[in-house]
């Protein structure tokens, strides 16, 4: 691959991206595709969703290409492309038209068994490079539940402007140095593009946001983080403790935040204001300065993620890991803490 051409072609992704997005706002505010404040919201102004649709479309197309250039067998096509279309146009038709929540899980689950069946084995998960957790025929079960739940915890996360915007930068762009650094610069490339498509949607979306990605743009993140680090972990030999640690940000305040609701006897369906972020946003931090906590969290995050595997230090570095993000919840909740009913 030409490295002169790729850093072109990347640089015109980027461009496509910010001026498709443009042009998406116009049709989103032509079909109605807004998004409308309300009591549970963390915005003031009407404004369209759906914009993630471009980013998921020209990842789409790039995939395809790379496909006819022969970087990608069919195999890997038939991994990437089925499963993460459905599960993205199922969410841009609940942008369009709210689905009920069994809908939106019959899909995402039928989605995640297939992508499981074409990757094969996953009766063992690489914890370390030493270490590997034997799970046998419950590896389909994990692997499936969680496709699914990274799919929806994306979602859940997605309550601010540019949130889910920059965690997809910091977990695609540093995961795509861990297939580099695993001889993979092909997938690599694959999660290097979904940076730049996103950093172009980043554009409009960085606060105050202009447009929203909407279920589609979120769905198709949080699915493809999973089969990433599926792919990793199955492939390549990456062990699963480095996504776990780089997307600890949102599956930790999204697990935390669930289990907390669960044992509240509160309707899990029902939308709200109880992750971290947005108490700290009700608790009078722009949407900005929350912004600038994540990236800085996700800075530390990412080194340590790095040290862990330059090291070997896996176990320690998801134990110092847990041990920030526990501190920062703690510190949210002492200032803001969440409701045991109904949403303020």
């Amino acid at each position: 691959m030409n490295s002169s051409f790729l850093i072109i072609a990347g640089l015109g992704l980027f461009v496509l991206s910010a001026a498709f997005v443009r042009i998406f706002c116009g049709y989103a505010i032509k079909r109605g595709l807004l998004a409308i404040p309300n009591a549970r919201s963390s915005h003031q102004e009407v404004t369209p969703q759906g914009g993630g649709i471009v980013f998921v479309s020209l990842w789409f197309l790039c995939l395809l290409l790379g496909y006819a250039f022969g970087w990608y067998s069919l195999q890997e096509l038939l991994l990437f492309l089925p499963s993460t279309f459905l599960v993205s146009m199922i969410g841009f038709w609940d942008d369009h038209k709210e689905l009920t929540a069994r809908k939106r899980l019959v899909v995402q689950i039928l989605a995640a068994i297939f992508c499981v069946l074409i990757l094969g084995d996953v009766s063992s998960l690489h914890l370390s490079n030493y270490s590997v957790l034997t799970l046998g025929w419950a590896g389909l079960i994990v692997a499936v539940l969680g496709l699914v739940w990274s799919t929806n915890l994306f979602n859940f996360m997605d309550g601010l402007d540019g949130l889910a915007s920059i965690e997809a930068l910091f977990v695609f762009g540093i995961g795509g140095f861990l297939f580099w650094n695993a001889a993979a610069p092909e997938v690599a490339l694959l999660l290097w593009t979904m940076v730049l498509a996103v950093a172009g949607f980043l554009v409009w979306n960085w606060p105050r946001a202009r447009v929203f990605m909407g279920d589609v743009g979120s769905y198709c993140l949080g699915f493809l983080v999973a089969l990433f680090s599926l792919v990793g972990d199955r492939w390549y030999n990456i062990p699963m403790t480095m996504w776990i640690i780089l997307y600890s940000v949102f599956w930790f305040d999204a697990t935390v935040t669930l289990i907390r609701r669960f044992k509240q006897g509160q309707n899990l369906a029902m939308a709200h204001r109880e992750h971290a972020h947005q108490r700290l946003h009700r608790a009078g931090y722009s949407h900005a300065q929350v912004l600038f906590g994540v990236i800085v969290l996700n800075c530390i995050l990412s080194g340590i993620a790095l040290w862990a595997l330059n090291t070997d230090s896996f176990k320690w570095g998801f134990a110092i890991t847990m041990l920030i993000l526990s501190a920062v919840y703690w510190k949210i909740e002492k200032l803001k803490p969440m409701n045991s009913a109904v949403c303020s």
